[in-house]
């Protein structure tokens, strides 16, 4: 009796585990069952967050779309000094020095050079245009055939040592004669003549006779010449 008893329980047994072996621990009906078990905040808390999600993956794309579209605010150009006070003196002073010939200030190294050969990163600059953001302090020009004389470069405070000598390079390539002004000399005539007197000695022996540029005819305005301002 105590055989056929445990032979009977454990038919029992094995027939109340039947089902969950042929069911198996996760099936979705208990998934079910317990997501029904939930609270309802729950619920309707999950529902909101799938809901935003889809909201968010569709409007995503569209506003992206939408910003690329928009028109970008353009900076409004504003005007600056041409040149900076020192600038302006060391310019007055040079012109007396030097009458003989012209001075052009602010003058672009794309005026100046043109590129040989395949340029290194330091030269092409930030855009791959090797000389169009380098700009030259004062060129001094031959009137009579427009033929360069020197290049008068300007050191600032705080102009890095090594660009100098990178620009310096480039111009000495080119054949051109660079004359450098330190940024502790003061803008006088004195500086101006320690720097190109050379210049006008070598001036005044292939021509003694040192003719003046004519000074330009002064115009005025046609407010000025109307409202009683002249």
């Amino acid at each position: 009796m105590r055989a056929v008893a445990t032979a009977g329980t454990e038919r029992r047994s094995g027939m109340g585990r039947e089902p969950r072996a042929l069911t198996g621990r996760g099936s979705m009906s208990e998934y079910f069952g317990r997501l029904g078990q939930q609270p309802i905040g729950n619920l309707l808390l999950a529902a909101g967050a799938l809901i935003v999600f889809g909201l968010v993956i569709w409007i995503a794309p569209r506003i992206r779309r939408g910003i690329r579209g928009w028109p970008v605010p353009v900076p409004v150009p504003v005007a600056k000094p041409f040149l900076t006070n020192r600038k302006h003196a060391m310019l007055s002073a040079l012109e007396r020095v030097l009458p003989m010939y012209r001075i052009h200030a602010q003058v672009s190294m794309s005026a100046l050079l043109a590129p040989g050969g395949r340029w290194g990163a330091w030269q092409r600059g930030t855009d791959g245009d090797p000389f169009h953001w380098r700009i030259v302090d004062f060129v001094i020009v031959d009137p009579t055939s427009s033929s360069i004389v020197a290049l008068i470069e300007m050191d600032e405070r705080f102009s890095g040592p090594e660009e100098n000598r990178q620009r310096e390079a480039m111009t000495t390539q080119a054949g051109y004669q660079t004359i450098r002004i330190s940024a502790s000399d003061r803008a006088t005539m004195a500086t101006a003549q320690a720097a190109v007197g050379h210049l006008r000695d070598a001036a005044l022996k292939a021509a003694p006779a040192v003719t003046r540029l004519p000074m330009p005819v002064r115009t005025w305005p046609l407010e000025g010449r109307f409202n009683g301002t002249r």
